[in-house]
């Protein structure tokens, strides 16, 4: 005859099933939206940077445009919110046209004529660093001749062979000092990169998944007994 053998397993069931609901409903969706929030922002801290460093920063908008109040604590454009993690998203970029202007190589045409070029004498420190002095920045709808002052022309000063561009006459006109260039009907401007840099840093799938793992854990740690 076949013995038995009994078997006892102490398992707090209850304490399971608070903690399985616990994970269901509240700490994967927030966790889920702490891993979009803190990679986004990071992905904008890293960008933020990036323009700093590469770009000639003019007005504070060119910074605030990649931030957004909103988004508090977080610094993205937009922070996953809500319970629903089909729907969760958080956005790093730029609102500014000008910043996407940059990250990418391009050619910039002249308008019906050269690309008018800034030399360094038309830049703040003479260097290629620095913003152009507000008396020479040129509008859409400027034209090169005289739009920078009454002591300006555009052309080829006669003699010496010089360099067609924008001129500013100085030293009761003796002196004549090229503040824009008019010899390339296009010029190729190397893209910054600053986007996709902080992308390829933190939007890897090695840090999204060193972030849900953090926040899971903190979450599973704290969770109801």
């Amino acid at each position: 005859m076949a013995g038995s053998v009994d078997v006892s397993v102490d398992t707090d069931t209850q304490a399971y099933m608070r903690t399985l609901a616990f994970l269901e409903r509240d700490a994967l969706p927030e966790a889920a939206a702490e891993t979009l929030n803190r990679t986004a922002d990071a992905v904008t801290n890293q960008q933020i940077r990036n323009v700093r460093r590469d770009l000639i920063v003019r007005t504070p908008f060119t910074l605030r445009s990649m931030t957004s109040p909103r988004s508090r604590p977080y610094r993205a454009l937009n922070k996953a919110r809500g319970k629903n993690i089909d729907r969760m998203f958080s956005r790093a970029g730029t609102y500014s046209p000008y910043l996407w202007l940059q990250e990418d190589d391009r050619t910039v045409r002249g308008i019906d004529g050269p690309v008018p070029i800034p030399t360094l004498d038309a830049r703040v420190g003479k260097s290629n660093r620095r913003p152009i002095r507000k008396t020479f920045r040129l509008q859409a709808s400027d034209t090169l001749d005289g739009s920078l002052g009454p002591k300006t022309f555009a052309g080829a000063p006669r003699g010496g062979g010089r360099r067609r561009g924008v001129y500013l006459r100085s030293n009761r006109n003796k002196r004549l000092t090229m503040i824009r260039n008019l010899e390339h009907q296009s010029v190729r401007i190397r893209g910054s990169k600053f986007h996709s840099k902080a992308v390829r840093r933190y939007g890897t799938q090695q840090y999204v998944a060193a972030q849900h793992r953090r926040a899971v854990l903190r979450r599973v740690q704290r969770r109801p007994r």
